[in-house]
C-alpha cells in the first residue's frame, strides 16, 4: 500500500514541477514581450 502511496505523491510532485515551468516560461515570456514594448525606439 505504501509503494502506491509513494508512486502518487511522485506524480503529484511532477505535475506540481510541470505547472510551475509552463507558469514560469509564460511569466518570462510575458514580461519579455512587455518591456521589449516599452523599451524606446532606437
Amino acid at each position: 500500500m505504501s509503494e502506491i502511496e509513494n508512486v502518487g505523491r511522485k506524480g503529484y510532485c511532477v505535475l506540481y514541477f510541470f505547472i510551475f515551468f509552463v507558469l514560469f516560461v509564460a511569466m518570462c515570456v510575458y514580461l519579455y514581450n512587455r518591456n521589449y514594448a516599452l523599451l524606446p525606439p532606437q
